[in-house]
């Protein structure tokens, strides 16, 4: 038997620790994370509700992970700002961020030669919220119901302004699609959150806002707005005095998923942990008492099932797209 010479048996020998130590190091960090705060992004800005349920789940996850959790508010383009930088993040779990559904499924092909990112760039963990929308008026709007508003449109198309939070959204295309059953053109604005539309709502810069349950529930119940149509099935117990589309004649659904994503390439362990700590803050009575006080109701969708939701989602609007593209507005 031909002996190797020693030189090569050390290299070889060498080689073969520094995979193992490579090895053993990757599963000691593995094991060891998080040693640092994660940063969770957040594409909306300050107020709203997507920012309002982050920063409760950042007080459930932090004592779950033993860690900070801090929230970074990165709006603009209409979420699609915030979800570059997460789809560019490293991808060693110490960036996360909210995503929500399906305006960010709608980006890739409704913005598809500018978007920063696409969704195989971005890994879905868990939805947390699914939120109903809710077109409101001022509370001294003359307006009392979705056919005030139309007879309003077809008197003067220009008179009635409604904002929404971006294009391809759930609130842009349920006031679309509002539009269609009804027969009329709207004239749209587009704000960075809920909190910049209810002050130009209530400033009188705009007619109505469309947006969800959860951002004007509160309102509705104080008396500053008044609620013209919640897009559900049927009515919600918290603004049980708003009336369905439906019952109206306009047969609309709509709501926001809020859930979370990671960078595409983060390793599974870590995917799997960050999966653990959102089931038990979701599961939690206490967080869940939270979302309850805020209107925001809880519809845990995790891991394998979520990846597959926002998928069927972006496959399901992009086949409407190309029958049909809604017109950026």
């Amino acid at each position: 038997m031909k002996t190797q010479p020693i030189s090569m048996r050390k290299v070889m020998l060498g080689a073969m620790t520094t995979l193992l130590t490579s090895g053993l190091s990757t599963a000691t960090l593995a094991a060891d994370y998080p040693t640092k705060p994660i940063q969770m992004i957040v594409s909306f800005g300050a107020g709203g509700s997507t920012d309002t349920m982050a920063r409760i789940f950042a007080k459930y996850a932090e004592e779950e992970l033993d860690q900070r959790v801090v929230v970074v508010n990165r709006p603009g383009a209409g979420g699609e700002l915030g979800w570059v930088h997460l789809a560019n993040a490293e991808p060693d779990g110490y960036t996360i961020g909210l995503i929500n559904s399906p305006v960010v499924e709608v980006y890739p092909f409704t913005r598809e030669e500018t978007v920063g990112y696409s969704l195989d760039e971005i890994r879905p963990l868990a939805n947390v919220i699914t939120d109903p929308g809710v077109l409101a008026v001022a509370a001294d709007s003359p307006y009392q119901s979705l056919d005030d508003l139309v007879a309003a449109v077809q008197d003067d198309p220009e008179s009635v302004v409604i904002s929404h939070e971006g294009v391809g959204g759930d609130d842009h295309l349920a006031a679309l699609n509002f539009a269609e059953e009804a027969g009329i053109d709207l004239s749209f604005v587009s704000y960075n959150g809920n909190a910049e539309a209810t002050a130009a709502l209530l400033g009188g810069h705009i007619t109505a806002f469309e947006g969800n349950m959860s951002e004007a529930a509160a309102q509705i119940q104080e008396g500053k707005v008044r609620g013209l149509a919640v897009w559900a099935d049927e009515r919600v117990e918290a603004i049980a005095d708003v009336p369905t589309g439906k019952e109206q004649g306009y047969d609309v659904q709509s709501a926001a998923s809020r859930g979370f994503a990671v960078p595409a390439d983060v390793p599974q362990d870590i995917y799997d942990t960050l999966l653990d700590v959102t089931r038990s803050v979701v599961e939690n009575p206490e967080f869940r008492a939270e979302m309850e006080q805020l209107n925001m109701p809880v519809n845990p969708i995790y891991g394998e099932e979520y990846v597959d939701f926002i998928q069927d989602s972006h496959d399901r609007l992009k086949s409407l797209w190309e029958k049909d593209p809604w017109i950026e507005q």
